[in-house]
């Protein structure tokens, strides 16, 4: 993990870096003597100190997203589906502190705003994946939130007033103020779209496009033409369309699967709103295995390559 400087700033030389293993106790001590909430983190979490002028000044902790909030369902417009497939590309500020005695003014809003800026490539190499935004809570009755709002956070709503505990959702009626800050300029895009973003995509190896941005379902688009390839199957026993299973085996293709286990892999992957675009009329989605693509493959055999070809 890089743990080199995020941010100096003029004469007071202030450095945002993640934690290193062996400054773990004194992080978690820390934050259970100066933060009401103590130091619990959960998820995927990143801890990081800010030091100013070699002394610790605050600390940040950043955990898994809330897995429902309305009034984030409702910014972001995306389903329940796309809401449980995409929820770790949001991360969640669970703890920001100002360590007493390290008090000074913009302080917090340099220490968060400094931390912003590194933080998708840390979660890139901590966990595997980047984040595209931030969200966090806070109590009015404790603070107005108003270093959020100078780092760029946008006050999106307030909670119902519930928590979950043990798999349930228990009202304890103190509301909570919802913030939330992209760190990518298209991230409601990234996070709503029918197909996995090459940015969100888990098949990083791969160099792949965006396929929201093909046209499947015009008259000239990618379906329309895939009609016109001949389908050599016995109508006895056929499930699916020819187009729709040829079209997830391009899509594949385009995303850089060179064999029939990759288009599998990928079509494995493939959301259920993508699998609706490309099988609209059927009610029904072509089911996540790679022997429909074989299948197709082999009951071609080379009686259309040239079709397929133009």
């Amino acid at each position: 993990m890089d743990i080199e400087p995020a941010s100096t700033t003029g004469l007071h030389s202030l450095v945002v870096r993640p934690i290193v293993p062996s400054e773990r106790e004194r992080f978690d001590e820390t934050l259970r003597a100066e933060h009401w909430l103590g130091d619990s983190l959960v998820g995927e979490v990143m801890r990081y100190v800010a030091v100013e002028n070699g002394r610790w000044c605050a600390l940040l902790g950043f955990g898994s997203a809330a897995l429902c909030v309305r009034s984030r369902e409702e910014l972001l417009g995306w389903s329940d589906a796309q809401r449980y497939r995409r929820l770790r590309y949001i991360t969640n500020n669970q703890r920001f502190c100002i360590l007493d005695g390290h008090r000074r003014p913009n302080l917090a809003s340099q220490v968060l705003s400094a931390t912003l800026k590194r933080l998708s490539s840390d979660f890139q190499t901590r966990w595997g994946h980047p984040v595209v935004m931030v969200e966090t809570f806070t109590d009015p009755s404790r603070h107005l939130g108003t270093c959020y709002q100078a780092s760029n956070f946008t006050k999106v709503g307030m909670t119902s007033g519930y928590s979950r505990k043990a798999g349930h959702f228990v009202h304890h009626g103190d509301q909570k103020v919802y913030w939330a800050r992209y760190l990518h300029r298209n991230a409601v895009r990234l996070l709503s779209s029918d197909f996995d973003h090459p940015l969100l995509s888990p098949r990083r190896t791969m160099n792949a496009i965006d396929m929201n941005r093909l046209d499947l379902d015009s008259a000239e688009g990618l379906l329309a033409r895939l009609e016109s390839v001949p389908d050599p199957r016995d109508p006895r026993g056929i499930r699916h369309r020819l187009a729709v299973i040829l079209s997830i085996a391009v899509l594949a293709t385009l995303r850089g699967a060179t064999s029939l286990v990759a288009i599998g892999e990928v079509a494995a992957e493939l959301p259920e709103e993508a699998l609706a675009r490309l099988s609209p009329a059927t009610g029904h989605y072509v089911a996540h295995d790679p022997s429909y693509v074989q299948s197709s493959r082999r009951k071609h055999g080379r009686s259309c390559h040239q079709r397929m070809d133009r």
